[in-house]
């Protein structure tokens, strides 16, 4: 039963505990406590809570490792009311609740964003004689972080480094990171102690790890401090963990790469996969894998350094797992022959003029598609009424198992923001969508762009690398800060409307963080054009004269099928954008003539084709001045 619990086989555990009296043995606490936390590992919240109200009529006292785990498995179903009900009746049931229930259950509070219960629930521990250990501190400062209220947050943070006690050296860094904290000398003064303790002792791969993450989360830049982690942690590799190595490897691309610690990850990488059998994992530690594979490969192909053999070996395991899920479900797909279309969409021209501003279906293949997004609809979430996952659900019934599943994005790839067009790229089965996510992670899905932004874009200005963070509904904040972006420009044309200077820009983003392109143009001080997150709102008033929403559109995506063909679709902008572009005034022959393809949907092409604007920059802002 425990050792189902630990490697998170939690169907198996249940079986073994309803074979027990079949057996003549006789469930006790110990047995009831593994089979309920294996219940949390699999966030099985329903059968946690069966089980535990199963336990008196089994004559079996629940304590307070029964209830921890009860808990976490709320936790990890996102039920805080249910967690925190738990807790209050833990003292009617006579057991009394330890650090361990009280962690839980401020954890719980993350998923509703209840800041407020879960900070009681820390002021509580000293009256019941509880000192908070660092998970304890950890799981509140992570619901301030996900509930915006970041200056709470801090106040933990600092009372946690007054009262002291066994932190360890990595908390203090991971904390700083998950709060954003701006300030050089707080930062530089929690990096000097790490750099004493690493100097002095020698430090687990998990604190290690954490400490790269948040290197490369507050934007250090230190070679020094960096080749001093890198000295401790390659000779350790083979003791990190796959969620360790992927932080490892993600603070060294964010921060600054260390060619030597990204070639011994890759070796040790590359080894785990070429051993791993993922039908010994549990579904849980299987997709747990699967996303820390993805994520070294993104980290690898950022840092300019993703080999062939890593790439090959993580593409042939992360298959494999596809295509057993899909023998999992049942799939129709799997059965057919590849050259087979299946599940066929009604696939339309590519129709510029939208009349009815519904999806369309522009590319349909035996097991992925290219679907048209029009303007105010959402790709898959519960921000809008108009969902694109309803469409393709809608289109594809009950055929396709994926298309239904919320953990895998009912097979979309990748996301593209409310008020933006374009087109989308989604997955029939799981073989294919792990297939092409391993083409997104290794940098082989080109993800094409074309924006109206403000102001005269300088056509020298060929890359925005600005790091990103975001909470919540909040707009995303390009800085020095967060997850390492890049996006590649190219400016095709400048323009005017009325008073105001424009620029048509194509776009190629390297990375896809939420509103990316949105928020890196106005960093550079040229936001896009009706974009009520990220101008002012006297800007955004003004711009609806010109287009009535976002002017972004996602003209032309290029990936591979299965068997290693290039597909290339492309889509025009629709015609609320093509009027748009002929109520602007060209500046020159080379910008109007540019204008006037993108107008008329003409002469469309691959990003890198476009040649950028040609002008004497300096005498043209001469000229407005």
């Amino acid at each position: 039963m425990g050792a189902c619990e630990k490697s998170g086989h939690w169907h198996l555990a249940l079986n073994l505990l309803s074979l027990m009296p079949e057996a003549g043995v006789v469930p006790d606490q110990m047995t009831y406590n593994a089979a309920i936390s294996a219940c949390d590992d699999g966030g099985l919240w329903q059968l946690a809570l069966n089980l535990l109200s199963l336990m008196p009529e089994a004559k079996v006292v629940p304590n307070e490792i029964t209830y921890s785990s009860a808990i976490s498995s709320c936790k990890e179903g996102g039920q805080w009311l249910l967690a925190l009900k738990l807790l209050s009746l833990m003292p009617e049931a006579r057991v009394v609740p330890n650090r361990i229930t009280y962690s839980a259950a401020i954890s719980s509070c993350s998923k509703g964003s209840q800041w407020q219960l879960a900070l009681n629930l820390l002021s509580l521990m000293p009256e019941a004689m509880m000192v908070p250990d660092e998970i304890t501190y950890n799981a509140a400062i992570d619901v301030c972080e996900r509930s915006q209220q970041l200056e709470r947050g801090l106040q933990i943070l600092w009372e946690s480094r007054e009262r002291g006690g066994s932190l360890s050296v990595a908390y203090f860094p991971w904390a700083l990171a998950r709060l954003s904290v701006h300030d050089p000398d707080i930062i530089s003064a929690a990096f000097d102690e790490v750099a004493l303790k690493l100097s002095a002792s020698q430090l687990a791969p998990q604190e290690l790890s954490i400490i790269a993450w948040a290197f490369g989360m507050l934007g250090m830049n230190n070679p020094i401090f960096f080749n001093a982690l890198v000295i401790q942690a390659v000779p350790q590799l083979r003791s990190f963990t796959m969620g360790d190595l992927l932080k490892l490897a993600w603070g060294s691309a964010a921060s600054g790469v260390d060619v030597e610690l990204f070639m011994a990850i890759q070796n040790e990488v590359t080894t785990r996969l070429e051993q791993v059998d993922l039908r010994l994992f549990s579904e849980l530690s299987r997709n747990t894998f699967l996303q820390d594979t993805l994520g070294l490969l993104w980290a690898s192909n950022f840092a300019g350094y993703c080999s062939n053999k890593l790439l090959a070996s993580a593409r042939l395991v992360i298959r494999q797992a596809g295509a057993s899920m899909d023998r999992a479900h049942g799939d129709a797909s799997i059965s057919l022959p590849a050259c087979q279309s299946i599940g066929e969409l009604p696939c339309t021209e590519a129709d510029p003029w939208q009349p009815d501003g519904k999806p369309q279906t522009i590319l349909d293949l035996p097991d992925r598609l290219v679907i048209f997004k029009p303007p105010g609809w959402e790709v898959h979430g519960q921000g809008t009424e108009l969902q694109l996952s309803s469409f393709l659900q809608a289109t594809l019934g009950k055929h396709f198992a994926i298309v239904h599943d919320e953990e895998h994005q009912c097979g979309f790839l990748h996301r593209l923001d409310v008020p933006s067009s374009g087109l989308v790229l989604a997955a029939k089965t799981y073989e294919a969508y792990y297939d092409l996510k391993v083409q997104l992670n290794a940098g082989e899905i080109a993800r094409d762009y074309v924006i109206l932004c403000h102001g005269w874009v300088r056509p020298c200005l060929k890359d925005i690398k600005a790091k990103v963070y975001w909470r919540g509904l909040l707009p995303t904040v390009a800085g020095d800060q967060g997850k390492p972006s890049w996006t590649r420009l190219k400016v095709t044309a400048h323009a005017r409307h009325r008073s105001t200077a424009l620029s048509l820009v194509a776009v190629r983003i390297a990375t896809g963080r939420k509103h990316q392109i949105r928020s890196h143009f106005s960093h550079v001080g040229h936001p896009t054009v009706c974009d009520g997150k990220y101008t002012a709102e006297a800007t955004f008033q003004s711009d609806q004269d010109l287009c009535a929403r976002n002017f972004l559109h996602r003209y032309r995506l290029a990936f591979k099928d299965l068997a290693g063909k290039d597909h290339e679709v492309m889509m025009p902008v629709p015609a609320d954008l093509m009027i748009s572009l002929q109520r602007v005034t060209a500046e020159d022959i080379q910008s109007a003539e540019t204008i006037r393809d993108w107008g008329t949907g003409s002469s469309l092409r691959s990003w890198q084709d476009y040649t950028p604007l040609i002008l004497d920059f300096g005498r043209r802002q001469a000229d407005t001045q």
